[in-house]
């Protein structure tokens, strides 16, 4: 089994970060798999194949100068018809 991880941090807008929620939660509807931006990889995009149920976690701090939102989605992986 590998394991790969694949992370980066970026600067948006309320409206691109918006935009970004919005194609999110369309593919996640959608049930089949969600692409998200990975610029760090020479695609630029990763996709990943949606699994259900999915497991959310919000996690949220409050600072006097801050505000810190961290979302969380987990679920297993869908069995591939070629394993």
């Amino acid at each position: 089994m590998r394991i790969e991880d694949y992370e980066f941090e970026e600067l948006k807008t309320r409206a691109a970060l918006a935009d970004l929620l919005s194609s999110m939660a369309d593919q996640i509807r959608d049930g089949k798999s969600l692409e998200l931006p990975m610029p760090t990889l020479k695609e630029g995009q990763i996709v990943v194949a949606l699994g259900e149920p999915i497991e959310t976690e919000i996690e949220i701090s409050l600072r006097k100068h801050f505000t810190h939102v961290k979302i969380g989605l987990e679920w297993e992986k869908p069995e591939s018809k070629e394993e």
